[in-house]
């Protein structure tokens, strides 16, 4: 029982890193009805950024803040040279292009900084807390993550359900004709959403790096988990992403404690397969007229 409850623990970090990268993918879901696969690469390409900055100056704070300036510069600088152009032809040719900033993300980040992963500070102590004379597999980092989470969570969701920025939003998303009609700029909330998400995936980066190393590719497999996570909870909603972003993170620390870590992605797109098969718009997904 002990054990069980240590892997736990231990799932809680990831979960909210996941959340927050399912977030993210929300986000860019609500405000243009695409899936952008580019999202981890935007969070790998700022945690670069950020990894310059803390090593030049050894401030992690600074590096965050860089990193979510950045984020937000390259998901208006994403959606203004390839999103743009392509948003109004199928689906098909926006999700391609997603695939093509993705690796053309990657690319540039091999470039500039080379190939070989890299470690990433901790802000606070990294190892397991000391609590009744036993070590418990969550460390100061781990609360540190968690509290980042809830409070953008809690940001996110006071600004969509209690501001005209974020109403705004949502009506763009829900209906752009109608939203249009009534003096909201559509383009504006769209240009907003993916620089928003562009933040939110930055700090993500940012957050995961420590628990495991920074290369060009070394956030795909976040894809995969945060893709499952969103589309389960339901691609417009937020406490999804958030619910099944922390649940695919306990299921994650289960699988690897009780088998091998290379089963993880598996069994996450085994789930992701039975979701689509039972309830494919999500277990929190929204159904009929919407009220913004």
């Amino acid at each position: 029982m002990t054990t069980f409850i240590d892997y736990l623990l231990g799932g809680f970090s990831n979960g909210a890193v996941i959340a927050l990268m399912a977030i993210a993918l929300v986000l860019v879901w609500r405000s243009t009805r695409m899936v952008n696969f580019a999202q981890v690469g935007q969070a790998m390409f700022t945690t670069y950024i950020a990894l310059t900055v803390q090593q030049q100056t050894g401030n992690w704070l600074l590096a965050l803040v860089v990193a979510i300036a950045a984020g937000v510069v390259l998901g208006v600088i994403v959606f203004f040279l390839v999103i743009r152009p392509v948003k109004n032809s199928d689906s098909t040719g926006a999700i391609i292009a997603t695939f093509g900033v993705l690796i053309a993300l990657q690319a540039g980040a091999g470039m500039i900084w080379g190939g070989d992963p890299e470690g990433f500070v901790t802000p606070v102590d990294n190892a397991g807390l000391e609590i009744g004379g036993r070590i418990w597999p969550i460390s100061l980092y781990d609360i540190l993550v968690l509290v980042v989470t809830a409070a953008l969570v809690i940001g996110l969701t006071l600004l969509f359900t209690k501001t005209a920025l974020g109403l705004s939003m949502r009506a763009s998303a829900f209906n752009p004709e109608v939203a249009r009609l009534s003096g909201v700029r559509v383009s504006r909330m769209l240009i907003t959403g993916w620089a928003i998400a562009g933040g939110v995936g930055a700090v993500a980066g940012i957050l995961v790096a420590p628990l495991s190393t920074v290369s060009p590719t070394s956030f795909d497999i976040l894809l995969v988990f945060a893709f499952t996570a969103a589309v389960i909870g339901g691609l417009d909603s937020l406490v999804g992403a958030v619910t099944f972003g922390l649940g695919t993170g306990l299921i994650i620390s289960l699988i690897s404690g009780y088998s091998d870590s290379s089963n993880a992605p598996v069994v996450a797109l085994i789930l992701l397969a039975l979701n689509l098969l039972l309830k494919p718009d999500g277990v929190f997904s929204h159904h009929g007229s919407r009220s913004v």
